[in-house]
């Protein structure tokens, strides 16, 4: 049984493992599926989309399906399958190795489509625009439950069976329909085509040659329809209105006899017969009928009447086309001919010398040159009238003389009878001037002469007779008098007279240039002038004579000078010495003398009136001058009974004695103290001695005197008691000493303390720091200054320098300067500023979860002090709490997410009100609630095609770690393991949906979920490229497969007609593209195409794309061009439009001028046609690179003709009516015409009336103007340009009307003639004249001019004259005033004056306005107007003199008239003497009133007058304009208040002033300063202060504060005057101190305090630093060594020393080329004032550069060229490159040798050499110079004499061959030995060159031998011919002697040597000295022969 049993349990395991597959699912049942249809219509097509469903009953999940057709496997895996085409279809479903049945066979069947058929009415072949056709479409077996798809071209449309279009453009394309089943995918086939082709209705155009015509000539038009055959019916049209006459129509011609009202714009229209189409009216042809011409006979000339052989011209003109027309000429009513003086040329006949016979009435007409038939009218006659004699000119003379004097006038007038003469004037034959008149305004002598006129007009001319005129210069007076000088009362006469003229002369005289009048002081009888002499007679007089009864008058005469000396003599006194004191015991001299130049005077002298001396002496002497001798000194001056006196003031005093000014009474040493010497009130010019302890200071550097000064430049010797005398400079004037003034003088100098408060070593930022200066010793008058840095920073007078808020800019050394005078102490201290320390956080959290704990510390380092911690989160502070708890510097952080953040720490001092700036952020990041996971997707496509192999990957984004994954599918676990990763091998649609990720740590989990998505694969789309499916041959086609889906990533496969696409040389692919390069009928068809992915590359759609029909036609059609608004013509500015149109879609559209692109588009629109745009277009139809082009289109262009106006009228009164005409010639169109005036648009009214081309004016004034017309084309918006402007003047309502009256004086007197005339203003004519007075008619005679002889009072009245034209009468009226002349009376407010006052009197005639000329009388005297008695129209202006007191009248005559008023009554004038005194007074009378204080000022008057007025002015502006205010009070004197204050007083129109400065001021500043450049000082230092007032320091005493508080004496501070000393600065004399003036006398007046001065005492004395630039151990000679001092401060001297002793006074040490002397210990010395500092000790060593040696190289090359080589040579075992230099300029080249070329210039010039290395030294010592000619030339003259000493030989050779032979035996002489024997060579040098080789000195022994010697140094020259003159020749000779003779000691071998070659080479040679070069060479060769 047990065994039964484990066989049962392992039968049942083994069923259960083999019932699971591979995947672990147990086997399920599937039942049999059944195949279902959607759609399930009884007919189903086969170009529908048709679903097969595979239907299993059981809803079983993960089924798999097959399916089948007609058996074979299509391969399908779906529930439904899109059927592929008709067939039997089965399925079955399968899961896991379980699979249904296959389902029942289902068998499909689909039908094709039924054909649609297309049928049109009517049936022609081409449309015009506006008919009518209808299309139909029909399908086979009907058409119930079809709607209708229509399609053109390749757009489409749905609409019913029946389609009717009325035609258009736009309709033109071929049209096909098809049919779709409602509700279906279902569509027919496609219809045949019907091509509809729309065409432009055919444009006629009118054919004529006509264009114009006269009335009576036959004109033919012809209407063309060109390229059309159909029958046209024509309609004929006249300006826009049918032709229905039957006359003048035939067919398609239209036949015209033409007559006027022919003129117009015809146009003609095509009617096609049997259809209801007509065409557009042709484009207008403009017929012009002229009517003939106006001619127009004129004579040009302006006259009729003429003269025997004048020429006389004849014009006849036409104004509109004059070239057209020819003329015939009438005299008297017959044809005229041609004669020998009448001749005919165009429009002109010339009679070219006219007779009496030529007289007559002339016509003419015009006779048109081409069509001979027409001739207009004749002209109106023109009467020619030609007279029988010549007249002459005749001469009329104007105030004729027989002789003429310059200047004088001269008119002649030159008439001759006739018009249209011109008159030519000539003096002699040369012409003056072409003129009728001759007037020669101001004749001159030149103008003497004969002078004639000539009158000529055209080519006539007639002289008149010969008229003389001649001139002469008027004479010139002179004047006769023996008088040049007098004094007033004398009797003076002057004579003008004139030589040789005998004529009537009236005389005139000037004086000063102006006309004297005879009175009694000046009379005039006839040619003299006799004078009682007064001061005003004193001037140059002239005379001068007039012409009687002519305007002739004499130049002047030369001036008469007559000198009238004052009222009495000018009385000289004079004082020697001229000193305004003379002091006792001096000699003066007064000396009396008289200015004018006169004689026998007589001189008496007064003391205080007492007479001292009666002897006629004009001198006065005191010898020796005492206190009794001053007094007023007169001298008295006498003449006959004239006695004149002047007196003088003689002042004599007692020297004044001297005092000494002075604020110092004591000071420290080195401070300038100044004392002055002053005497007052005394001005002169001084000399001073000045004495120290009763001894005599001389002037000198300390105590020095310039003036009345002493300097001191104080040394402690200077204490002391001082005095000062003065000496009068140039006179012995000495005065007693002044009293003694002690001087105190403390040793060293202030001691100066600085302080700083607080006193930390470091000061942070934002903290307040004061720094204190002040001065140990009590003085005062201490000015302080700081400065940071040495530079200046307060300029305030403080003490106390306070840094409120301290920056790092702030720190620096500080330096107190204290300053007294000239004297400036100083004190410095560093002031350290830092920014307080940066704590920072120190932590390892930098991110945290929320709940985790974070701790954060704050860490300062190296700083000691206490700090209390702030912390803050993103700048907030933070609180200490549970959450963020704060202890010392930590912070502990409870986390949670508000945590996250930037933490910063900030600490604070404890102990200082300092803060540190914030830590440098930690950053704490606080992720969220919880971990952010990333679930990613590989591939990560949006969508997964199935069959794909697909990966999740989970992950978490922040740095963590320990977490654990988990998956799930839609919420159900799918996967325990702890992996990241999820797999799918092979998606299936059942596999898509959402993928969780859960991740866990401890007992925290999260989750993130993402969806996947997995799909079928895309289905492909086919298009073609373009707008349209139908193309043209060899058009490009473009088709394009495309995979909407992320298209570049799949390829594709292209079908045509269900095959494979096959290769085709014109269908390339690339991509998705499939290109046609040139389609063909045979590219037709229907193609598809599928995709296929190109990275996934299993993946393609799922079936190929529908098919796409491509269709190709086989002809090319031509572009359209549709004509919009068209004429033949165009005028500018005219619309252009033309639209081109081709049959299809999708086509571009480029139109052209010619050959010229001129836009791309359908249209080509012109909106403002130009000449420029006339020519021949054509448009382009094109798309893609296919293109066709239109046929040609002409268009026409010109401009719009411009009117004129044509009117007679120019000017009009209102009423008047005025006719203009606007014009348009040769334009036969119809216009509108428009009126403008002023511009403005004239409407047609009553008064504006326009017809047609005519504007009739009603005239109104409102009509003046200027008129203008514009013409517009009727039914054409096309506009002229407006005329010309045509003016019409439009004068007022009436005539002006002029009525005036001669003379024009408002009022006339009793016995006066006057004139009233009367006349129109305009220009016009035939009015008539009528005269009234006072209504009554007074004279009928028509004469504008009536006259009233010698008026009467009953001749007044109202005279009126009246004009009258026709029934128009004007009159103007105008009132004639007569009346006696009128009395006149003076006006002035004047009874009594001050002399120089203006007095006015006025002379005043009431009720009267005419201009009268007034004179004055005083005491019934003429007064002349003159300076003082200036008379201007009625006012007599006097100004003042005692001599116008009198009783003064006046009278009155009328300008340019004969009229007289009686006198006036008397009026009387008192003068009074001198003028009123202004007493000006000022209160108190300071010289300068300070501000604050009171001041008045009174003004007065002393002598006792009334009637003032007292004005105030301050810098002449008013300030009190209240009467009598005498006194002006100032309460509070402000800056504002000073000025120049001036009293006015006034009286009538004088005014006097007096006037005083009131200066009013601010007490004055004081200046506060250290008396030094710097203000900061170092311990020690003296510090001086100095408190000045710069005016009138004298009077001001000084108080001193030092930090704000008074100053007091201390140790080492003392007060002098205005100076405060600190004798020895210390560190607590620092601070800020200040100072304020006290006036001495006027207690209440102080200044403000100064500005603070700021002293800086240092604690610490610095020393000196040197700076050095370029430093080396040790220096080569010439190398540049440079040093710098420098002391902190200012004001430092700097003394460089070298070891003790002093070198230069320089902050800088320069030596610029160092030499082995320079070589020491060397400091300097920072010196200011007293006060020095030593720096430290700095050691210089040096040592001299490396020698270079110039050395000679000789090689034998050298001597035969003359050349010389030099080596340069450095002995120091280093590498050397070498420089060369000759003359001192260097040479190109490095190497250590030179090649010298022997020439003229190189063998004077000096060579040297040094070396260049690139280590220090960088160059070597220079060598010593070397001179070649030392050495060519000598080498050229030991060539030389080698050369003589060869030929010597030869020829003593050839002499003793000579001798031998000639030798004769008789003669037994012994001959001289000719060589020296070899006995005599042991004891004789054989040759110079032997004695110079042997380095011994030799003379040649016997003079002999010289000679000898020279000789044949002669001889040789002269055979070789190389000199050739005997001067050369004498110097050779001597050259060669010289060098025979000098004593040349070569002291080397090698040199012997190498002069032994040298000459041996030269004997060699054939050497050749040239003659240019001779005596310079050897010259100097010899002359440095010596040296070699």
């Amino acid at each position: 049984m047990e065994s039964f049993n484990i066989l049962l349990l392992t039968v049942a395991v083994t069923v259960q493992v083999t019932s699971h597959d591979s995947t672990g699912e147990p086997p399920v049942q599937i039942s049999k599926p059944k195949v279902t249809l959607n759609p399930s219509h009884a007919v189903l097509y086969s170009t529908e989309t048709v679903t097969l469903h595979c239907e299993v009953p059981e809803a079983l999940s993960g089924l798999q399906y097959d399916w089948y057709k007609n058996s074979a496997d299509l391969s399908e895996h779906q529930p439904s399958i899109t059927a592929r085409g008709s067939g039997k279809y089965e399925c079955k479903a399968k899961k896991g190795t379980s699979e249904s049945e296959i389902s029942a066979s289902y068998t499909l069947t689909l039908q094709d489509p039924p054909k649609a058929k297309l049928t049109v009415d009517p049936k022609w072949t081409e449309f015009f625009p506006s008919e009518n056709i209808e299309l139909k479409c029909e399908i086979e077996g009907g058409s119930s439950g079809w709607t209708f798809e229509w399609i053109k071209d390749t757009w489409t449309s749905e609409g019913d069976s029946v389609r009717a279009i009325t035609v258009k453009h736009p309709d033109s394309g071929k049209y096909s329909c098809r049919g779709k089943l409602k509700n279906r995918q279902v569509t027919t086939q496609q219809s045949n085509a019907f091509q509809l082709n729309v065409k432009d209705l055919p444009e006629p155009k009118i054919q004529s040659d006509w264009t114009e015509a006269f009335p009576g000539e036959k004109v033919y038009l012809e209407c063309v329809i060109q390229g059309v055959s159909e029958n046209w019916n024509y309609m004929w049209f006249k300006d826009s209105r049918r032709i229905v006459s039957s006359d003048e129509t035939n067919i398609n011609t239209l036949t015209l006899s033409v007559k006027s009202s022919h003129h117009g714009a015809y146009e003609c229209q095509g009617e096609l017969q049997g259809r209801k189409v007509s065409t557009a009216r042709s484009t207008q042809h403009l017929l012009t009928v002229h009517e003939l011409p106006q001619l127009k006979l004129s004579i040009e000339s302006q006259w009729n009447m003429f003269y025997p052989t004048e020429k006389v011209t004849l014009k006849c003109s036409i104004d509109e086309e004059s070239n057209k027309w020819g003329y015939e000429w009438f005299k008297n009513g017959g044809l005229l001919k041609k004669d020998k003086d009448i001749s005919f040329s165009g429009n002109t006949l010339s009679i070219s010398s006219a007779k009496a016979g030529h007289s007559g009435q002339y016509t003419c007409r015009g006779k048109h040159l081409t069509r001979t038939l027409v001739t207009t009218r004749e002209t109106e006659a023109v009467q020619l009238r030609i007279q029988d004699i010549k007249p002459k000119p005749t001469i009329t003379k104007h105030k004729w003389f027989e002789l003429f004097y310059t200047e004088e006038r001269v008119q002649l007038h030159c008439n001759m009878p006739g018009v249209g003469w011109e008159y030519h004037w000539y003096k002699g034959s040369t012409l003056r001037i072409t003129h009728p008149e001759l007037t020669i305004d101001a004749v001159s002598l030149s103008d003497s002469g004969n002078y004639h006129c000539k009158a000529q007009r055209g080519d006539f001319s007639v002289d008149s007779e010969t008229l003389q005129v001649r001139v002469q210069k008027p004479p010139q007076p002179h004047i006769q008098s023996d008088w040049t000088e007098a004094f007033p009362g004398e009797k003076v006469s002057l004579q003008c007279v004139i030589r040789d003229v005998s004529e009537n002369w009236n005389y005139t005289w000037f004086k000063d240039s102006s006309k004297i009048d005879s009175r009694a002081e000046t009379n005039i009888k006839g040619n003299n002038l006799t004078l009682s002499v007064k001061s005003s007679h004193h001037g140059a007089y002239e005379c001068q004579a007039e012409l009687q009864e002519r305007n002739v008058s004499t130049v002047r005469s030369k001036q008469h000078l007559l000198t009238v000396h004052g009222s009495q003599p000018t009385i000289l006194l004079q004082q020697d010495p001229s000193h305004a004191e003379i002091y006792t015991g001096e000699q003066v001299k007064l000396t009396c003398s008289i200015q004018e130049k006169t004689s026998k005077w007589q001189y008496f002298w007064q003391i205080d009136s007492q007479q001292v001396n009666t002897v006629n002496n004009p001198i006065y002497t005191i010898q020796n001058a005492t206190l009794s001798q001053k007094g007023n000194y007169t001298c008295q001056v006498r003449r006959g009974e004239m006695t004149y006196a002047n007196s003088t003031i003689l002042t004599i005093r007692e020297p004044p004695q001297p005092h000494i000014q002075s604020d110092w009474t004591e000071a420290f040493p080195g401070e300038k103290v100044s004392l002055q010497c002053v005497i007052r009130d005394v001005s002169k010019n001084w000399n001073y001695t000045w004495f120290k302890d009763s001894s005599k200071i001389d002037s000198r550097a300390e105590t020095n005197i310039q003036g009345n000064n002493l300097t001191l430049s104080v040394k402690s010797s200077h204490h002391g008691a001082y005095e000062c005398q003065a000496e009068l400079q140039e006179r012995n004037v000495s005065t007693v000493r002044s009293k003694q003034h002690f001087l105190t003088v403390h040793g060293s100098q202030p001691t100066i303390l600085l302080q700083q408060d607080p006193s930390h070593a470091e000061i942070y930022t934002g903290e307040q720091v004061k720094l204190t200066c002040s001065i140990q010793e009590k003085t005062s008058k201490w000015q302080y200054f700081w400065q940071i840095d040495s530079q200046q920073v307060s300029t305030v007078n403080n003490p106390i320098y306070t840094t409120q808020n301290a920056t790092l800019s702030q720190k620096g050394n500080y330096t107190c300067q204290i300053r007294r005078g000239e004297m400036t102490y100083a004190k410095s201290t560093i002031l350290s500023i830092r920014e307080p320390p940066q704590p920072h956080i120190q932590s390892d959290w930098t991110e945290a979860f929320p709940g985790e704990k974070v701790s954060l510390q704050c860490v300062i380092r190296d700083v000691s002090e206490n700090w209390n911690y702030t912390w803050f989160k993103d700048s907030s502070k933070i609180d200490s709490r549970a959450e963020t708890n704060i202890q010392g510097n930590n912070l502990t952080l409870s986390v949670k997410s508000s945590h996250h953040g930037a933490y910063e720490c900030q600490a604070e001092s404890q102990e200082r009100n300092v803060s540190t700036v914030r830590s440098k952020q930690h950053f704490l990041t606080v992720h969220g609630s919880q971990p952010t996971i990333l679930l990613q997707q590989d591939p990560s496509h949006a969508e997964i095609y199935t069959g794909e192999q697909v990966k999740l990957t989970c992950s978490i984004q922040e740095k963590t770690s320990k977490w654990q994954y988990f998956w799930q599918i839609d919420s159900q676990q799918v996967s325990t393991v702890n992996n990241p990763i999820y797999t799918i091998q092979n998606a299936t649609l059942s596999q898509k949906g959402n993928y969780t990720c859960q991740v866990r740590r401890g007992e925290m989990t999260y989750a993130k979920s993402t969806i996947l998505t997995i799909r079928e694969p895309p289905k492909a789309n086919m298009s073609i490229e373009s707008q349209w499916n139908m193309f043209y041959p060899t058009e490009k086609v473009t088709l394009k497969c495309s995979v909407d889906e992320e298209s570049n990533k799949w390829g594709y496969e292209w079908f045509k007609n269900g095959g494979s696409l096959k290769d085709d040389k014109d269908i390339s692919v690339s991509r998705n593209t499939l290109s046609i390069s040139s389609a063909k009928v045979g590219h037709s068809g229907q193609y598809t195409c599928r995709g296929k992915h190109l990275a996934r590359t299993l993946v393609t759609t799922t079936r190929e794309t529908e098919a796409v029909q491509l269709r190709i036609q086989d002809i090319k059609p031509k572009p359209n061009i549709t004509k919009h608004v068209w004429f033949e013509l165009f005028y500018a500015e005219e619309k252009v439009q033309l639209k081109c149109n081709m049959t299809g879609v999708g086509w571009e559209y480029h139109w052209y001028k010619g050959s010229t692109l001129r836009i791309t588009h359908p249209e080509l629109t012109i909106d403002a046609v130009s000449l420029s745009d006339r020519g021949n277009y054509h448009c382009k139809a094109k798309r893609g690179d296919f293109s066709v082009d239109s046929e040609t289109l002409q268009v026409r262009v010109q401009k719009p003709p411009q009117p004129h106006i044509q009117s007679d009228w120019t000017e009009a009164f209102p009423g008047e009516k005025v006719s203009l005409q606007c014009v348009i010639r040769d334009v036969s169109e119809n216009w509108n015409y428009t009126w403008f005036k002023d511009s403005s648009k004239i409407d047609s009214r009553a008064e504006t009336n326009i017809q047609g081309n005519n504007l009739t004016l009603s005239v109104k004034s409102s009509h003046h103007g200027a008129y203008e017309c514009q013409a517009e084309l009727q039914e054409r918006n096309v506009s002229t340009v407006r005329s010309k402007q045509h003016f019409l003047t439009v004068h007022g309502s009436q005539p002006t009307i002029l009525l005036q009256q001669d003379p024009s004086h408002p009022e006339m007197y009793n016995g006066e003639q006057v004139n009233l005339t009367c006349s129109i203003q305009e220009k016009t004519s035939k009015w008539q004249y009528f005269w009234q007075r006072d209504s009554q008619q007074v004279n009928t005679v028509n004469n504008p001019i009536y006259t009233i002889q010698n008026a009467t009072f009953s001749q007044k009245g109202n005279y009126t004259c009246q004009v009258r034209r026709g029934e128009m009468t004007y009159a103007k009226s105008t009132i004639l005033t007569i009346r006696e002349p009128p009395q006149p009376h003076i006006q002035s407010d004047w009874t009594e004056a001050f002399p120089g006052e203006k007095v006015s009197l006025q002379c005043v005639i009431r009720d009267v306005s005419e201009n009268w000329n007034y004179t004055w009388f005083k005491d019934s005297s003429k007064i002349d107007s003159r300076a003082e008695t200036n008379i201007q129209g009625n006012n007599l202006t006097l100004s003042v003199k005692s001599s116008h007191h009198g009783a003064y009248e006046c009278q009155a005559e009328l300008q340019e008239r004969n009229v007289s008023t009686v006198r006036s009554k008397q009026h009387f004038l008192t003068v009074h003497g001198s003028q009123p005194t202004i007493l000006l007074q000022q209160d108190p009378s300071h010289p300068e009133i300070y501000t604050g204080e009171q001041v008045k000022l009174t003004c007065s008057i002393q002598e006792k007058t009334s009637k003032w007025q007292y004005f105030w002015q301050i810098d002449s502006q008013q300030v009190s304009t209240v009467n009598n205010t005498t006194i002006y009070t100032i309460q509070n004197a402000t800056l504002s208040q000073k000025g120049n204050y001036t009293c006015q007083v006034r009286r009538g129109e004088m005014t006097y002033a007096n006037s005083t400065i009131l200066t009013i001021r601010e007490p004055p500043k004081p200046n506060l300063s250290i008396e030094s450049q710097w203000n900061m000082f170092y311990p020690t230092e003296k510090v001086t202060l100095k408190c000045s007032v710069d005016e009138e320091s004298n009077k001001w005493g000084y108080e001193w504060f030092k930090n704000g508080g008074s100053l007091k004496k201390v140790e080492d501070i003392s007060f002098s005057g205005n100076t405060l000393s600190i004798s020895s600065a210390k560190a607590g004399h620092s601070g800020q101190y200040t100072c304020r003036g006290k006036h001495l006398t006027r207690t209440l007046v102080t200044t403000r305090e100064t500005e603070a001065v700021q002293l800086r005492i240092k604690d610490i004395t610095p020393k000196p630093i040197i700076k050095k630039h370029e430093w080396f151990e040790l220096f080569y000679t010439e190398e540049r060594v440079k040093f710098d001092c420098n002391m902190s401060g200012v004001g430092w001297e700097y003394h460089w020393h070298k070891a003790a002793k002093p070198l230069i006074k320089n902050s800088e040490f320069t030596i610029d080329a160092v030499s082995l002397t320079d070589t020491g210990d060397y400091h300097c010395k920072a010196q200011r004032g007293d006060f020095s500092v030593d720096s430290e000790t700095l050691q210089v060593r040096v040592q001299a550069r490396p020698p270079a040696f110039l050395s000679l190289k000789t090689e034998l090359i050298d001597i035969m060229t003359g050349d010389v080589t030099l080596r340069c040579n450095i002995s120091d075992g280093r590498q050397w490159n070498y420089t060369w230099f000759m003359n001192g300029q260097q040479l190109n080249g490095s190497s250590d040798v030179l090649k010298v070329t022997g020439n003229e210039e190189t063998i004077k010039s000096e060579f040297k050499c040094k070396g260049i290395n690139t280590e220090r030294p960088l160059y070597s010592a220079l060598s010593d110079g070397f001179v070649a000619n030392n050495i060519i030339f000598k080498r050229k003259i030991l060539l030389a004499i080698s050369g003589c000493l060869v030929c010597c030989i030869f020829i003593l050779i050839i002499g003793c061959i000579i001798l031998k032979i000639t030798h004769k035996p008789e003669v037994k002489e012994t001959p001289e030995d000719l060589f020296f024997s070899m006995t005599d060579s042991k004891n004789q040098i054989i040759s110079p060159m032997k004695e110079y080789m042997d380095n011994r000195q030799t003379e040649l022994e016997e003079s002999q031998g010289k000679a000898e010697l020279i000789s044949d140094c002669a001889s040789a020259v002269h055979e070789d011919s190389v000199i050739k003159e005997s001067q050369e020749k004498a110097e050779l000779i001597s050259d060669c002697a010289s060098a025979v003779h000098e004593d040349s000691v070569i002291k080397e071998s090698q040199e012997k040597a190498e002069l032994i070659s040298d000459c041996a080479s030269a004997v060699h040679e054939d050497s050749v000295i040239k003659e240019e070069d001779t005596s310079a060479t050897v010259a100097n060769g010899l002359t440095s022969f010596k040296g070699l």
